[in-house]
């Protein structure tokens, strides 16, 4: 059985996604599971164990291709799905899937609809949801599993590497003189209005290295305004924080994720990408909704509302504000609610779940040490 997942949208999107994918596995164990996504998406399924084949869709750029050639592209892109697959689950409302859906020629045809057009009529989904539930990501896609079989489900965000990965984090982890239980904190966005304010996530960063004595990672993509944001939070700090000293892909940030004893940032992919590792979440929401894209818990899955004050879930902390207005400050977008975060707020929860990590720590060394010591009862 041939199966196709078709999911256009960006880095977090596509990695809650995962846990259909693993469900279709368990439903389907002997299936072929090809999943199509954004080109720069890629990595974000090369490595899962789930996934059989990835099938990356290249915008282009519009200056670099004549009109037509951007047609030939599209055409040839679509023409590769038809009549190849048995179910094919469409993830996104646009067009596109719809699209691959009435051209892959399967007999069982699952996707979203926003509203009735002639193209959503032309993929023939027999099984449709509506897109707009306001529920999570990973809920919202695991109903397609759901409705094949409901005892089978995996709710697990997964996100794969390889040994290779490991080894290139570990070298540059070692260079930097951190083993686990340092601190992961990753306060910027490709949407910069989902950043808090630079000298109070410095402040954040003094704190933990002064108090708690844990050393701080400060990452960023290589986005040169990210990399210039996360250069001033580091200018305001009195302790500097550690950098990476050469960027890593996403596969290698799960895999130094997973090293870290917490992480500490707001709603973006690196979120959602420590939470997939089952590292403890500290998040700032007030510029998106955490009852939409709050950090999934691996094991109970998500119970955010849209509200003002500290939430939590499972291992995960989300401080959010509901106010998401936006406005400028000079040539800068900013969120309201973000600002309205106090920075006393924060400091009191990253000291409550820094004590609960040191606490758990102590209880695991004794016990460790119980078990070690010969004749110990």
């Amino acid at each position: 059985m041939k199966i196709l997942v078709t999911k256009f949208r960006n880095l977090g999107d596509v990695l809650l996604s995962t846990p259909l994918f693993a469900s279709l596995k368990a439903i389907y164990p002997d299936s072929e599971l090809h999943v199509s996504v954004n080109d720069f998406c890629t990595q974000v399924v090369a490595d899962n164990p789930h996934v059989d084949k990835v099938i990356p869709y290249s915008r282009g750029k519009k200056s670099e291709q004549t009109f037509w050639q951007r047609i030939r592209t599209e055409i040839e892109f679509y023409w590769q799905f038809k009549g190849q697959y048995d179910l094919v689950i469409n993830l996104t409302e646009g067009d596109r899937g719809c699209i691959i859906s009435a051209l892959s020629g399967a007999s069982r045809r699952m996707g979203y609809i926003k509203k009735p057009t002639l193209i959503n009529r032309l993929a023939r989904f027999d099984t449709a949801f509506n897109s707009q539930q306001r529920i999570p990501t990973v809920q919202k896609d695991l109903q397609f599993a759901e409705a094949i079989d409901s005892r089978k489900v995996i709710k697990k965000v997964t996100l794969g590497w390889r040994k290779d990965h490991e080894k290139m984090v570990d070298e540059l982890l070692s260079r930097l003189g951190l083993n686990d239980g340092f601190v992961v904190v990753h306060p910027v966005s490709r949407w910069m209005y989902k950043c808090w304010d630079s000298a109070k996530v410095a402040q954040c960063i003094d704190h933990i290295q002064e108090k708690w004595q844990k050393l701080v990672l400060l990452t960023t993509s290589s986005d040169p305004e990210e990399i210039q944001m996360a250069n001033e939070i580091a200018s305001h700090c009195q302790q500097k924080p550690l950098q990476l000293p050469q960027p890593v892909n996403l596969q290698a940030y799960a895999y130094l994720t997973s090293k870290a004893c917490m992480f500490f940032g707001i709603d973006s992919a690196p979120m959602h990408i420590a939470a997939s590792t089952d590292t403890p979440v500290i998040a700032l929401f007030g510029a998106s909704e955490p009852n939409l894209w709050g950090p999934w818990d691996n094991e109970q899955g998500s119970n955010y509302r849209l509200m003002t004050g500290v939430q939590h879930n499972g291992i995960h902390c989300v401080i959010s504000n509901e106010n998401m207005e936006l406005y400028f400050d000079g040539d800068r977008k900013l969120s309201r609610g973000m600002m309205a975060i106090s920075l006393s707020q924060v400091i009191s929860k990253l000291d409550n779940e820094l004590e609960k990590l040191s606490n758990t720590r102590q209880i695991r060394d004794i016990t460790n040490t119980v078990e070690l010591t010969p004749g110990a009862i």
